[in-house]
């Protein structure tokens, strides 16, 4: 008899995946649902400009630039949740950033009902910092897709627990996730049933940057071989994703192999293609990429304030991670505090379905405030604050007949270090000494911390909202282990 079956998505910038995790008589086991090839679902949508046909999946992002001919092509969807103002009108109909994300999360419905399960609702894996915009977008497609986003949690917390077992007697535990459109590092501590995330960095150069670097390089080789002149963008879109397409599969292959073969029957005017690749050239040409992802997690752990030597497992997961130069690299310096889960291009996705259930809950890993006209610290929200529910509603007085009501928040360093704009908010004010300054605090269901404010002379009108997206927070794990 089964016991449960809850969803866990990962909806990324260049793949997205769905896991169900399913619990029959006490025993559970994941159930990973992708493309023809087994693997997670391409966050590509094309759309015809003639037709209005659209092209999602593994199909539509191997043939990208030759559809670019005839499509509008919206790659890295992911990119875009937070543009409210992007349209567009494409074979009479507008689009806008819910439309194109909400085909994304079809294609991964369609993934599952093909295989005859049901699929109404998912927990839903962000990254840390997701603005409110980009929550209520993702949110409004799962809704469209027919698909009820009953929670959201971060990307290295699902991670983590898609890893639990593994990880569940480790303190500070590295987060290394590169996928195919960004690297995502955290640093998490886990303690006393709680699990936080101390410090994050990352870039936007993953596995797409790699296979098309690669691609390039793998031209310049074929045109030397060939005796022409011919530079890669000159080539015929079709024959560009072909190329690409091989050199992602041959990235793929020399993680266990020491050279492959690339073989194209036509490559354009360069004709038939046979090119060799061995490791060592490929390791030279990823080489400074790798460096530069290197360089994010030792900029992550700078931050998070602990030593490397606390660092006790480095996790690596996303399709990029399997990289062996990055492997190796990694090995020679973490050694048996290097932990390569299998299947960790479904890491988050499994750990999402997980949590799906939710046996534990969000506590703030930090402060937020505001600064008194004396200068002293007014606490909103302390450490250890239950985030479910949280709300806080308050008048404070004012001091002088100023015409500009403005508020400063402190309480992390993030906040005193930002920028003005992010850092304080400025109201009206209508020059009373009775006049009170009406605040009302909240942390919605996206995790946001949002404040409302205004003066008590014009409730009706005049609020501003000021909203915080790297509220820092601690999973409580309560007695909490996977089946």
């Amino acid at each position: 008899m089964a016991l449960g079956k809850n969803f866990g998505i990962d909806f990324g910038t260049t793949n997205s995946s769905v896991v169900q995790y399913i619990t029959t008589s006490g025993v559970g086991e994941f159930v990973s649902y992708g493309d023809d090839e087994g693997r997670p679902i391409p966050s590509i949508v094309a759309i015809d400009c003639e037709t209005g046909e659209i092209h999602t999946g593994r199909d539509a992002w191997n043939r990208r630039a030759e559809l670019k001919g005839s499509c509008e092509c919206i790659p890295s969807i992911k990119s875009l949740l937070d543009d409210a103002s992007w349209n567009r009108v494409i074979a009479g109909r507008k689009w806008n950033v819910v439309d194109i994300a909400t085909e994304v999360l079809k294609a991964l419905k369609e993934a599952v009902v093909n295989r005859g399960d049901e699929f109404a609702e998912a927990t839903l894996a962000i990254p840390i910092g997701l603005n409110s915009t980009a929550r209520k977008t993702l949110r409004d497609a799962a809704d469209n897709a027919g698909i009820k986003a009953e929670a959201l949690v971060s990307e290295p917390t699902a991670a983590f627990f898609a890893n639990y077992n593994e990880l569940k007697s480790d303190e500070h535990v590295a987060i290394f996730d590169w996928g195919g459109g960004t690297l995502d590092v955290s640093i998490l501590k886990h303690s006393n049933g709680q699990l936080t995330e101390l410090a994050t960095s990352g870039m936007p150069i993953a596995g797409d940057y790699i296979d098309e670097l690669i691609a390039r390089k793998v031209h310049a080789l074929i045109a030397r071989d060939k005796g022409m002149q011919v530079g890669f963008d000159e080539m015929n879109p079709r024959d560009r994703d072909m190329l690409i397409v091989r050199c992602e599969r041959a990235k793929r292959a020399l993680s266990e192999e020491d050279d492959v073969k690339i073989t194209l029957n036509r490559y354009g005017n360069l004709g038939v293609v046979r090119r060799l690749i061995t490791y060592e050239w490929f390791e030279e040409v990823v080489s400074s990429t790798v460096d530069k992802a290197v360089a994010c997690l030792d900029k992550a752990i700078v931050e998070s304030g602990e030593p490397e030597g606390n660092i006790d497992r480095v996790v690596l997961v996303g399709g990029s991670s399997n990289l062996g130069p990055l492997y190796e690299r990694m090995e020679r310096r973490f050694g048996e505090k290097l932990f390569f889960p299998d299947e960790t291009v479904w890491s988050i996705s499994r750990g999402a379905s997980l949590l799906s259930n939710k046996p534990g809950g969000y506590t703030a890993a930090q402060n937020v405030g505001i600064i008194l006209a004396d200068g002293s610290y007014y606490p909103l929200l302390s450490v250890g604050d239950v985030i479910e529910g949280w709300h806080k509603s308050i008048d404070f007085g004012i001091t002088d007949t100023s015409e500009s009501l403005r508020v400063v928040f402190s309480g992390s360093q993030d906040i005193d270090s930002s920028e003005r704009r992010f850092k304080y908010i400025d109201i009206p004010g209508y020059r009373f000494l009775e006049e009170r300054l009406r605040l009302d605090a909240e942390i919605d269901r996206d995790l946001v911390f949002r404040v409302r404010m205004k003066s008590s002379m014009r409730p009706d009108r005049d609020a501003r909202v000021w909203e915080y997206h790297n509220l820092k927070l601690s999973y409580g794990l309560r007695d909490w282990s996977p089946t």
